[in-house]
């Protein structure tokens, strides 16, 4: 047991490092089932009880797992193995909040996420400045360039690059105490962060970033705490500056204008999906045929994109509601309601801007649905789910500083 948690930190740097080579999705894969065994082998399972906080947790794995065996496929193992990940093997996260080397490195390991993104968006920056002459400044041929060469979707790695920078936020909040070296980095990391993210140019992800801005100020305000005029200032140049230069919103509001929501994919995707789920009753149904009925829905819409790149419903809790139905939908709500709920409780105010993201990056994707996704949330929920559920004795406040 002693031997295995030595190899906490290595295990969790490797894991922080399978971003960095995000395009061996393998070794990705590894680094998450080496995770999981790692906390397995030091969970105390006699110890693990079931209680109210972690049941939705459990019930969601049960649900998926009854219909994933009920209809049977290939894909049944995979698709059973991920939903262990994202429901089963955080909760085991209570005991890193019980090693003291967790509880030390925590910081350093938030550190080394947002050092590997920081150089990803350094790549994609890059990869930006020598397509000039291909996307002339147009976002959505260059958004489309660098999806389709360096192989991953904006909304994802959108997704990962807002994680680090809250990561980054939560580690300069003693900015003011920091050398003018370590200033200047954690300037330039920033500037690198938010390149990549108006690069990519995921809406929801940014207007995420843009609400849990709004929520955390208001956190402050109400606790009565000094808010300096400088970071007000800060934070809403950042804000308009990023609308400006993605373009992306402005020529939303101008689609808004001259055409009809019903016009776009997600509508069709969204409506659709509500169909089928009405059509089972809310009660779930074969994952395998999902697609399949997605398709044929699609067919009045006259739009051929729809079934040539096999639309899904682009929404997380749409997606479990036609996996799992209704009772599938309410427990995977109830795990983002306590991850709230007791984020909030224990003061842990980044993990409650994370849930927040998630929460509204599943309105337009099915964020669970790909192994980026899941990375992300995996990695999220095992460096930050023990905190709210593990020992009171080893509260966020005693973190020490990386």
């Amino acid at each position: 047991m002693n031997f295995s948690k030595k190899l906490i930190v290595p295990i969790f740097y490797l894991l922080i490092f399978s971003s960095l080579i995000y395009f061996l999705e393998a070794f990705q894969s590894i680094m998450m089932i080496i995770t999981a065994l790692l906390l397995i082998s030091f969970s105390r399972f006699e110890d693990f009880k079931i209680s109210k906080k972690n049941v939705p947790f459990l019930f969601s794995f049960v649900i998926l797992a009854f219909y994933y065996t009920l209809f049977f496929s290939s894909k049944s193992l995979k698709l059973i193995g991920e939903s262990l990940l994202l429901f089963v093997i955080p909760l085991l996260s209570a005991y890193l909040y019980q090693t003291e080397i967790f509880i030390k490195d925590l910081k350093k390991i938030q550190f080394a996420y947002s050092i590997s993104l920081s150089l990803l968006c350094f790549y994609f920056l890059s990869f930006y400045i020598l397509d000039i002459h291909n996307h002339h400044f147009d976002w959505y041929l260059a958004r489309y360039n660098l999806e389709f060469y360096n192989k991953i979707h904006g909304t994802y790695i959108c997704l990962w690059i807002a994680i680090a920078i809250l990561f980054l936020a939560d580690l300069a909040s003693n900015f003011t105490f920091f050398s003018i070296y370590k200033k200047a980095l954690f300037f330039i990391m920033f500037v690198l962060l938010f390149s990549g993210l108006i690069i990519y140019n995921s809406r929801n992800i940014i207007v995420g970033l843009i609400i849990i801005a709004t929520i955390r100020f208001l956190l402050l305000k109400k606790q009565n705490k000094a808010i300096s005029k400088k970071l007000i200032f800060l934070i809403l140049f950042t804000i308009i500056a990023v609308v400006l230069l993605s373009r992306r919103f402005i020529e939303d509001i101008s689609f808004l204008f001259e055409n009809s929501f019903k016009n776009s994919t997600r509508y069709a995707a969204w409506s659709c999906s509500s169909r089928l789920i009405y059509d089972s009753n809310f009660l779930g149904m074969d994952f395998n045929l999902i697609q399949e009925k997605l398709n044929e829905c699609y067919k009045p819409f006259h739009n051929p994109e729809l079934v040539k790149f096999k639309i899904n419903s682009h929404n997380q809790y749409l997606d479990y509601l036609l996996k799992g139905g209704i009772l599938m939908l309410l427990a995977f709500i109830s795990t983002l309601f306590i991850k709230i709920k007791y984020a909030i409780k224990n003061h842990n105010y980044l993990y409650l801007s994370i849930t927040i993201l998630f929460l509204i990056s599943f309105i337009t994707e099915n964020i669970l649905v790909r192994q980026y996704g899941i990375y992300s949330y995996f990695l999220c929920d095992i460096l930050f789910l023990g905190s709210i559920f593990g020992n009171k004795n080893h509260g966020r406040n005693e973190i020490k500083k990386y």
